[in-house]
């Protein structure tokens, strides 16, 4: 992340301006050069509106698989507090809307990476990679099938139990695994390697079925729980 102490003027604390190197853009207010991915201009501190960025490069993060969730979520935080559209009340409706935006977009970053799912589809996106097609109904991975078959079968929180706990183990264990496949193919990326994605994309493609079991159970297990009085 980085930082500056050029906030917006009349506050003299600092600020996270969240700039990185990259095509500059003409600051709509003074019209002096802007970082894509700075929250404010430097140079008269306006709010910028937020341009169309990855959620890896909007929040500061290094594009891989295995982010810090706890610096996620700092510098979330912190871009989130820079931007307040209560520091820029004095500069009018544009402005205060262009923090608001800003915020809105580090949300939706924020929110695509903290979810495992959601970051790996970041990833192979940017890699220029399409997701894996994968069966529904998990044919072609014995395992998924035998836990959906099991689960068409149950009819007892029981049972339902024991299968939502064999869905986390794997879940989990894919998420681990999604960790080497990335980084497999980010380190082999290239014109002449298409193929080096491959294995991230098959594991992300069984996590999702595996979650979409998942979602059943607990939709299911929740139906067998009696109201609250």
């Amino acid at each position: 992340m980085t930082r500056s102490k050029s906030g917006p003027p009349g506050n003299s604390s600092g600020g996270i301006s969240g700039a990185i190197a990259g095509d500059l853009e003409p600051c709509g207010t003074c019209g002096r050069s802007v970082a894509p991915r700075a929250l404010f201009c430097h140079a008269c501190g306006a709010a910028q509106p937020p341009r169309p960025l990855d959620p890896f490069t909007r929040l500061g993060l290094e594009r891989r698989f295995d982010i810090d969730l706890e610096q996620l979520s700092k510098q979330h935080a912190g871009f989130t507090r820079a931007m307040d559209p209560e520091r820029f009340a004095a500069r009018g409706p544009r402005q205060q809307a262009n923090a608001k935006a800003q915020i809105n977009a580090l949300r939706d970053a924020y929110d695509v990476l903290r979810d495992p799912i959601r970051r790996a589809h970041a990833l192979l996106a940017l890699m220029g990679c399409s997701p894996a097609v994968g069966d529904e109904d998990g044919n072609g991975d014995e395992e998924i099938a035998d836990l959906a078959t099991r689960l068409s079968r149950a009819d007892d929180a029981l049972e339902l139990d024991r299968i939502g706990l064999d869905l986390s183990q794997r879940v989990e264990a894919c998420i681990k695994y999604l960790t080497p496949a990335f980084r497999k193919a980010q380190t082999a990326a290239g014109p002449d390697s298409p193929p080096a994605s491959d294995g991230a994309a098959r594991i992300l493609a069984r996590l999702e079925r595996l979650e979409a079991l998942a979602a059943e159970v607990r939709d299911r297990r929740a139906a067998l729980t009696p109201p609250r009085p």
